[in-house]
């Protein structure tokens, strides 16, 4: 008896410390789950993943905590009811993990907080196999062990962790299949009968079903991606288990209020069986862990503007949650706003009144790493006398994308040469989320190789914006032009006051980023001069017809279905607009690359002029009060390469070649240019093959991975269009390769509605191109227009009537082709030259006459 005593006693000091073995075990290979993509320690040790990682060790250290002292309760209520016994015989005769449930099952109280322990393992089986079908990650079934094992709240929060660290794998959809549907229901069921077994023998054998049910599935996750049939779509799953868990939550709750006294609150029952045990409080603050968990999880989940609402939202819950306990009066709290609202003015005017002495150093620096002196004596050369060092103006040109290389970053570039020729002493400071990834010298070298354009670094800085993710239209999947124009705000902190941040003498906006000026205004006070270059308002009447009229297209995200969501968007719009109309009046000096713009950008000044908004705002305002003369609108047509460009020749021998000059971005509709060359195969097959064969080349820029992605659907659609033999893709190509296209082609292309201006079409044209062009916007107004009473190219709006210019422009005499190209060219020198002639604060070359907004 004693050898059989012995080795049951081993066998159960095997099993306790083969529990924490196995513990370590499933920490240890979760770990490695969660680093499976090899993630650095910043990925792991902030944002979204770091949010959950201190969720699980909250959950670690609530929940076990109370573990220790259940075990320690269960050794010591052993030993008092059998005086003298050892360990060893507790360990024989105790089951720890049926008499920790048998402890939170007994009462409805206690059994209403361990509900949801189940629930929330049955719900964590489903995102399990659902998440890890969509990103591939390892060892899922460790995690559903773990939570068992240790605590649910950790388990869940480590799969958070892991979820964020890796990236969805492209075209997976999970769908639940019929064994896991049938198993996390059947969970459903035997916990809904579970507490009435509590006392029963088949307790454990209920409960073990549970514990198995939630894991067995887990073993089956397809790794190649594929449903098995008959699967439901897990929004069908999840909507079943929803209902379900609510059935069972509602008659556990119903049970507690059966036995709670009058004069109770069923929150303060709760409160007082929540620590009513060691094992209790263990699952209570599991629950508890839980629900901060999935409300992290809920609140992290999307844009930045929806987790300010989100917290915003809790905190404002948290507070009444809070004053309804504690009987808060609301008069006292009211009558405290006035004094709070009072410090916080104070304390801001502090802030900023800091921030800009602090801005003074940064300057500093800057002009001292760039070997500047702005105090003390120059030292002299045997042929230049030693001079004062006097006070330089610094220029600072806000241009997130200042390395994407497109007709935009040529206005910079062109205007910072300028700038550095004509004003030497000027400092110039770049606003760019290229840098530092890019240095200084690699961004300079991409100029000088993309535009011919070369530029000094001895006068130029470049201050890194970080964070320019919160200006990309993929951040903001809803609500896209208020919440990229939130993100320019807090990018223009970043920018002007962050650790890195510095402003100048004139700020000037050069990408269309109008909110960026209301700030820095407020920031750097009246010392500063605000100026601006929009190729693009950000919203327009043009924009709101297409709404208005549900037509689909970039900016109607969908509303085009719905007349509902039509009527919401407009309002979004109107509401949208009466801001971005004001935040324009704060640049002193504005300028636009055409016509167009200017029409609309005049209409937004004088509709802000009117609002209450700015009347607010701009009381104080000299311009209003000088007849609204200081602030002036103009046309500064964007500079174009025209004279070396109309060098080319061959005007009469051109190939039979179309080409495209375009970013790859959505708007700019290349795919358009392939329907209609497949158009233009339909009708004209001699186009296709044989001699009068026709081959388009779309040239153009790749800022990032979207915009490559958006490469390959157009390889595909050529592919699918048949015509993949008769279609080159030239990405990022170097300056000199690109003149070469346009030296040999015959017609330019440009589908773009509404394109502000068009650079390129004015580069065709100089290079002696037939331009087609989109009949709206820039290329109409100002561009492809009649000179000398010569037609100098097409217009067209849809696929067909752009084959069908194609066609046209092919067929012409020879004679009338020429004088085409010819008047073309001669338009684009006399119109678009890329001389400069006006100063910094206008940034311009070649412009119209100046008009009041």
């Amino acid at each position: 008896m004693a050898g059989d005593f012995d080795t049951e006693v081993l066998v159960n000091y095997a099993i306790l410390y083969g529990y924490f073995a196995i513990i370590l075990a499933c920490f240890t290979t979760v770990i490695a789950s969660v680093l499976g993509p090899s993630p650095s320690k910043k990925a792991v040790l902030s944002g979204r993943p770091f949010v959950f990682i201190r969720c699980a060790v909250g959950g670690l250290i609530s929940t076990w905590y109370f573990m220790i002292k259940f075990i320690k309760w269960s050794y010591t209520s052993y030993v008092s009811v059998r005086p003298g016994a050892t360990m060893s015989e507790w360990l024989v005769n105790t089951s720890l993990f049926v008499q920790a449930w048998r402890a939170v099952c007994v009462g409805p109280p206690n059994w209403w907080w361990s509900s949801w322990i189940c629930t929330a393992a049955i719900f964590f089986a489903a995102i399990i196999w659902s998440e890890t079908f969509r990103r591939g990650i390892k060892y899922p079934v460790v995690y559903m062990i773990l939570g068992q094992l240790v605590a649910i709240s950790v388990a869940i929060a480590l799969f958070l962790t892991a979820v964020y660290l890796h990236e969805p794998i492209p075209n997976r959809k999970p769908k639940a299949p019929l064994m896991l549907c049938f198993l996390l229901i059947s969970a459903q069921v035997a916990m809904f009968i579970l507490p009435e077994l509590a006392d029963q023998p088949q307790f454990a054998y209920v409960l073990g079903f549970i514990h198995t049910a939630v894991v067995v599935p887990l073993f089956f996750i397809p790794k190649n991606g594929r449903n098995e049939s008959g699967s439901l779509p897990f929004g069908g799953l999840f909507a079943l288990l929803v209902v379900l868990a609510a059935i069972i939550h509602t008659f556990t709750t119903l049970r507690v209020l059966e036995i709670l006294p009058s004069a109770k609150w069923l929150p303060t029952l709760l409160y007082k069986v929540f620590l009513s045990h060691p094992a209790q409080a263990s699952v209570s603050w599991d629950v508890v862990w839980v629900a901060i968990t999935f409300i992290a999880w809920w609140c992290v989940k999307g844009s930045a503007t929806s987790i300010v609402i989100k917290s915003l939202f809790l905190a404002a819950v948290g507070v009444v949650a809070a004053a309804r306990h504690f009987s808060v009066n609301w008069v006292l709290v009211a009558s405290c706003i006035p004094i709070l609202a009072l410090l916080l003015v104070a304390g801001a005017a502090f802030a900023l009144s800091n921030v800009r002495s602090l801005n003074e150093e940064k300057r500093a620096a800057i002009l001292e790493k760039l070997g500047i002196k702005e105090q003390g004596v120059i030292p002299g050369t045997p042929k230049v006398p030693p001079t004062l060092a006097q006070r330089r103006t610094v220029v600072g040109f806000w241009h997130p994308y200042c390395n994407a290389g497109g007709g935009g970053e040529r206005v910079l570039w062109t205007a910072i040469a300028w700038l550095q020729r004509v004003h030497p002493k000027v400092v110039v400071l770049v606003y760019s989320g290229d840098y530092p990834a890019a240095s200084k010298e690699e961004i300079l070298a991409k100029v000088n190789d993309r535009f011919s354009i070369k530029l000094s670094p001895a006068t130029l800085a470049f201050i890194p914006l970080r964070s320019r993710h919160l200006i990309s239209d993929t951040y903001w999947r809803r609500f896209t032009l208020l919440g990229q124009s939130v993100g320019s705000v807090l990018l223009a902190w970043e920018g002007l006051c962050g650790r890195d941040g510095v402003w100048g003498d004139i700020f000037i906006d050069s990408m269309g980023y109008a909110f960026t000026l209301p700030f820095a205004r407020l920031v750097a006070g009246r010392d500063i001069a605000i100026g601006s270059y929009t190729h693009y308002p950000t919203v327009s009447s043009d924009m709101v017809k297409r709404v208005r009229e549900r037509v689909a297209g970039v900016e109607n995200g969908g509303a085009s279905g719905s007349a509902v969501r039509t009527w919401a968007k407009l309002v979004y719009y109107r509401m949208f607009t009466s801001l971005y109309s004001v935040a324009v009046l704060f640049s002193q000096h504005t300028m636009t690359n055409s016509s167009w713009t200017q029409a609309h950008i005049k209409s937004l000044l004088n509709d802000g002029r009117r609002s209450l908004l700015a009347q607010l705002l701009l009381m104080d305002d000299a311009s209003r009060n000088a007849g609204d003369t200081a602030r002036v609108c103009e046309v500064v047509f964007p500079p174009c390469d025209t004279t070396e460009l109309s060098k080319l020749g061959n005007l009469d021998s051109r190939n039979r070649e179309l080409v495209s000059l375009a970013q790859f971005r959505p708007e700019k509709d290349q795919a358009k240019q392939l329907h209609a060359l497949g158009i233009l195969f339909e009708k004209h097959p001699e186009y296709k093959a044989g001699p009068g064969r026709v081959h388009l080349t779309l040239m153009g820029g790749c800022r990032d991975g979207g915009d490559e992605a958006r490469v390959q659907d157009l390889r595909k659609l050529a592919a699918e269009l048949n015509i993949e033999e008769q279609v080159t893709f030239l990405v990022n190509a170097p300056y000199p390769e690109i003149v070469a296209h346009l030296g040999t082609a015959s017609v330019g292309l440009n589908t773009m509605q509404d394109e502000h201006f068009g650079i390129n079409v004015v580069e065709f044209m100089a290079a002696g191109l037939i331009p087609i062009v989109h009949a709206s916007a820039g290329p109409l107004l100002d561009i492809v227009v009649p000179h000398d009473g010569i037609k100098t190219g097409f217009h067209a709006t849809d696929a067909e009537s752009f084959a069908d210019a194609i066609h046209q422009a092919l067929s012409l005499p020879l004679a009338q082709d020429v004088g085409m190209r010819r008047a073309a060219r001669s338009l684009a020198r006399g119109k678009f030259s890329e001389i400069l002639t006006h100063g910094p604060s206008s940034l311009s070359h070649r412009k119209q006459r100046p008009s009041s907004p």
